[in-house]
């Protein structure tokens, strides 16, 4: 779901990858485009200070971003996109568990 007048769109699943939580965005994925967007965890709708996974790697299609040790993914229940230099969400999905 897109948030402040973006265009978001796609699916963000966690699974358990060689021990580790990966986040993957998947293959509907698209923004609308903005600058510096970051990956992160959000909880009701809200982006959790501290919790960016990385630079977004691309405008869409599938991604993936590994927790940084110390989230605890129970902790949360969205991936944000975050555009870190106006400090804004650009949009949000509730995580599906795989």
């Amino acid at each position: 779901m897109g948030d402040n007048n973006h265009v978001v769109t796609g699916n963000a699943i966690v699974s358990r990858v060689d021990g580790q939580w990966v986040i993957t965005l998947d293959d509907g994925f698209t923004l609308d485009g903005a600058p510096d967007p970051k990956v992160a965890l959000g909880s009701g709708g809200r982006y959790i200070k501290g919790t960016i996974l990385g630079e977004l790697k691309n405008l869409k299609g599938s991604q993936s971003y590994a927790l940084a040790e110390g989230l605890d993914i129970g902790d949360y229940d969205q991936v944000c996109i975050w555009c870190e230099k106006f400090s804004v969400s650009l949009g949000h999905a509730n995580l599906k568990l795989l």
